[in-house]
């Protein structure tokens, strides 16, 4: 058994608990938004394993380019392996919207909000088992023990909640009319959220300020859902009041 997988099952379980106990309060206690987050945990892995894997390989065979070349790469081929992430990622997280049962949950831009929030802290926690998979399938960290993936915990914990975040707000916006405006800003969001990493395996920039360049996205995730998000009142689930922190 690969040594991630108590660490995975841990950071999973942590995840929903932690990330499901926030929407349900935050809701105002209620079990229809919380019922979505299962719609999204198997998109990470059909995304990945369908689209973005797969577009990758195709694109590079095409051009000629082959992997791992770091700063070799063509610059062209770095900003798409780049947005491949950000743009298709968001996107699949939408898709549930579609579905009627989802629909109509989703009768104001509050409750499109709740929606988009279920839907990505559901694709988080997905992510979380998916990448865990990865890790462990690639053997490539065999020789440390379970307890040492406590980093791999930390950082899908917290980046669980910026998929909550980008899709709450991209249907927010939608709801508004907007969703163009939406897809920008949830994929703008989840560009930045992904640059240090990139710069990291490119060798440009290092590990801690990579790191640190999450952080930093993550708290102003957090700031910016303070100052836009509806205000659910716990005595009643269904009666919401919405504005705008800057009105």
């Amino acid at each position: 058994m690969p040594t991630i997988v108590p660490m995975a099952v841990i950071t999973v379980v942590l995840s929903a608990a932690l990330w499901g106990a926030f929407l349900y309060t935050y809701s105002g206690r209620s079990w229809r938004f919380l019922a979505l987050v299962p719609l999204g945990l198997p998109l990470s892995a059909l995304v990945n394993l369908g689209v973005k894997g797969p577009l990758a390989a195709g694109v590079g065979a095409a051009a000629g380019i082959e992997s791992g070349l770091g700063l070799e790469t063509p610059a062209w081929f770095l900003v798409f392996l780049f947005l491949l992430s950000p743009v298709f990622e968001e996107l699949i997280k939408v898709l549930p919207a579609a579905l009627p049962a989802v629909r109509r949950r989703m009768s104001s831009p509050v409750d499109a909000f709740l929606a988009g929030l279920a839907l990505g802290i559901g694709f988080g926690i997905g992510e979380a088992a998916y990448l865990g998979w990865q890790i462990g399938a690639s053997g490539a960290y065999e020789m440390y023990p379970w307890y040492a993936f406590t980093g791999f915990l930390g950082e899908r914990l917290v980046v669980v909640f910026a998929h909550g975040f980008m899709t709450a707000v991209f249907l927010w916006l939608a709801a508004g009319k907007r969703p163009t405006a939406g897809f920008l800003a949830a994929a703008g969001a989840h560009a930045v959220l992904n640059a240090g990493a990139m710069l990291y395996q490119l060798g440009l920039a290092p590990e801690w300020a990579a790191g640190l360049s999450l952080v930093v996205t993550l708290i102003g995730c957090a700031l910016v859902f303070e100052r836009i998000r509806p205000r659910v009142p716990r005595a009643s689930a269904d009666e919401v009041v919405y504005y705008h922190a800057g009105e």
